[in-house]
C-alpha cells in the first residue's frame, strides 16, 4: 500500500484580506465566505461539484483540524501506484480555480505532500527542502481605465448594488461577494450565510443574529458607562510552539495520536473562544466580542476595550486546559510544559483603522512570542491613543502567571483616579531608574498608599510600574 497525497489549501494574509472594505458589513461578509467555504457540514459537496471533472477526486481530509479559509483534501493510496504529485497539482490548480470565483480578491496557496498521516505531510509540506505547492495572487488590476470600487478603492468596478441605504454602488467583484446577501445581519436573517465563525459563536452562546452589532461604533458604545465607549482591542493569538510540537508527536507519536491532535487544536480554539465570550458577556444583549477569523489554533477578534483584558486572560487559559485535556499528548512536552498561546492587543478608538490594528496586533503576538520564546502565555498591548503606533521602548510583555499574580495590584492601583496615574507617569524616567523608584516611592508616601506602587517597584522597577499604568486603564 503506498502513502496517501495530502493537500492544504488556504487563504493567506487574511488580516489584509477581511480590511480591504472599511466598514465592518464587508469585512463580516469576507469572514462569511472564508468560513462558508471551507466549513465541513458543506465542503464534501462542493469539492465534488468543483473536482466533477477531474479523473483523481480527492476527498476531505478529516484528519486536518477546521479553520476558516482551509481547504484540507486528501488523495487515497491506491493498491499498486500511489497518487503523484501532477495528481495533486491538477487537484490544487482546479480547486483554487473554484475558490478564486466565490473570492475575487484573496491570496490562495496550495502546498501537498505524500505520507502516511496527515502530521508526517504536514512537516513535509512546509519542510523547504522538501515542500510542493503553488501561490495564487489576487489578479493585479488592469490600466485605470474604468472607475474604481467605492468600497475597497483596489480593484475596478464591475457591477453596481444597494448597501443598506446606499443605492447603486459601484462594486468590484469581490465587494459584490461580500455585500450581497453575505454581511452578517440581514445575511443571518434571511439564512444567507448558514455558516460562521460568528454564527457558531452566537449559536453556542444561545444568542440570535438580531443580538449583533452592526457597526464598531455600535460595539464600543458597549463599554462601561463610566468609560469613555468609544474604544475597541483588536485581538490576534497564535498558538505556541505547535509546529514543534506536531513534529515531535508526528516522529515519536502513536498513530492515533497523531490523528487526533491537529483535529483537536482548531476543537479547542473555539471552545476557548466561546468561553472567553462568555466571560464578559454579562447581560449585554448584543454579544461584546465580534470573530473576524477562527482558523486551527489562529484567532482574530475585536472584543469592547474595557472587557478585552478579561477576555484574554481568559481565553488563554481556557486553550492551555482544552490541549492539556488531549490524552496522550503529556507524555511528548518536556520538563510538564502546557501547550500555550499567546496574544497582541491594539487598543484604539472605534475609527482608528481596522487594517492598521491588525497589522500591530500582529506585531505584538511575534513580540510576545519572541519574548518568552514561545513557552508561555504571554500578551503584547499598545494604547494607541496614549502610545502612539510605537510601543514604549521599556514595555514587555506579560505572562498570564504574571497577570494572575499581579492582578490584585493591578484591580488596587485602578482605583487611583486618571489624574494620579498621570501624576505617577510624568515621574517615571526610564534612563533613571534608581531616581525614578524614588520619586514613585515619594509620591505614594505623600498619598498615604503604599500599597499602590509597591507590588510593580518590587517586582520590576520603574519599567514594571509604567507597564502597569498603561495596562490598568482597561483592567476590569
Amino acid at each position: 500500500m503506498t502513502a496517501a497525497m495530502f493537500i492544504d489549501i488556504a487563504a493567506v494574509r487574511i488580516g489584509d484580506y477581511l480590511s480591504r472594505t472599511p466598514d465592518l458589513k464587508g469585512r463580516r461578509g469576507a469572514s462569511s465566505w472564508l468560513s462558508h467555504t471551507s466549513h465541513r457540514a458543506g465542503l464534501p459537496d462542493w469539492l465534488a461539484t468543483a473536482t466533477a471533472q477531474l479523473r483523481t477526486r480527492p476527498e476531505v481530509n478529516e484528519e486536518a483540524g477546521e479553520a476558516d479559509g482551509l481547504i484540507p483534501l486528501r488523495i487515497p493510496a491506491g493498491p499498486a501506484d500511489g497518487p503523484c504529485g501532477e495528481d495533486a497539482e491538477e487537484v490544487a490548480r482546479t480547486v483554487v480555480d473554484a475558490l478564486r470565483r466565490r473570492l475575487p480578491g484573496v491570496w490562495l496557496r496550495a502546498n501537498w505532500a505524500a505520507a502516511d498521516s496527515y502530521l508526517e505531510a504536514y512537516r513535509a509540506m512546509h519542510d523547504p527542502g522538501t515542500g510542493t505547492g503553488l501561490e495564487a495572487f489576487p489578479p493585479l488590476p488592469d490600466l485605470p481605465v474604468l472607475a474604481t470600487c467605492a468600497r475597497c478603492r483596489v480593484d475596478p468596478a464591475v457591477a453596481t448594488i444597494d448597501i443598506h441605504e446606499e443605492g447603486n454602488v459601484p462594486v468590484c467583484a469581490d465587494c459584490e461577494a461580500r455585500y450581497t446577501d453575505r454581511y452578517r445581519r440581514p445575511g443571518l436573517w434571511h439564512e444567507h450565510v448558514p455558516v460562521g465563525a460568528e454564527t457558531d459563536l452566537l449559536q453556542a452562546l444561545s444568542r440570535t443574529p438580531r443580538q449583533v452589532v452592526q457597526h464598531f461604533n455600535e460595539l464600543a458604545a458597549l463599554g462601561e458607562v463610566d468609560g469613555n465607549r468609544n474604544h475597541l482591542a483588536t485581538v490576534h493569538i497564535d498558538g505556541n510552539g505547535l509546529g514543534t510540537l506536531f513534529d515531535h508527536v508526528a516522529r515519536h507519536g502513536d498513530g492515533d495520536l497523531k490523528a487526533r491532535v491537529s483535529a483537536r487544536v482548531s476543537t479547542a480554539t473555539r471552545a476557548a473562544l466561546v468561553e472567553a465570550t462568555r466571560t464578559v458577556l454579562g447581560s449585554s444583549l448584543p454579544v461584546p466580542v465580534i470573530p473576524h477569523l477562527v482558523g486551527g489554533d489562529d484567532v482574530l477578534v475585536s472584543v469592547v476595550a474595557d472587557r478585552a483584558w478579561r477576555f484574554v486572560t481568559t481565553y488563554l487559559e481556557a486553550f492551555a486546559d482544552q490541549m492539556r485535556g488531549i490524552d496522550g499528548l503529556s507524555s511528548h512536552l518536556p520538563d510538564g510544559q502546557r501547550v500555550t498561546a499567546s496574544a497582541g492587543m491594539v487598543f484604539a478608538h472605534a475609527k482608528f483603522p481596522f487594517r492598521r490594528s491588525v497589522e500591530l496586533a500582529e506585531a505584538l503576538l511575534k513580540k510576545a512570542k519572541k519574548d518568552h520564546k514561545g513557552r508561555d502565555a504571554a500578551v503584547g498591548w499598545l494604547d494607541v491613543t496614549r502610545d502612539g503606533e510605537q510601543p514604549p521602548r521599556h514595555r514587555a510583555t506579560w505572562t498570564t502567571q504574571e497577570l494572575a499574580e499581579l492582578g490584585p495590584a493591578l484591580a488596587v492601583l485602578a482605583t487611583v483616579p486618571p489624574s494620579g496615574r498621570a501624576v505617577c507617569e510624568r515621574l517615571i524616567d526610564s534612563d533613571r531608574p534608581a531616581l525614578a523608584a524614588a520619586r514613585l516611592r515619594e509620591q505614594a508616601r505623600r498619598l498615604d498608599r503604599g500599597d499602590v506602587l509597591d507590588p510593580f517597584l518590587t517586582y520590576g522597577g520603574p519599567a514594571a510600574v509604567a507597564d502597569a499604568l498603561s495596562l490598568v486603564r482597561w483592567w476590569r
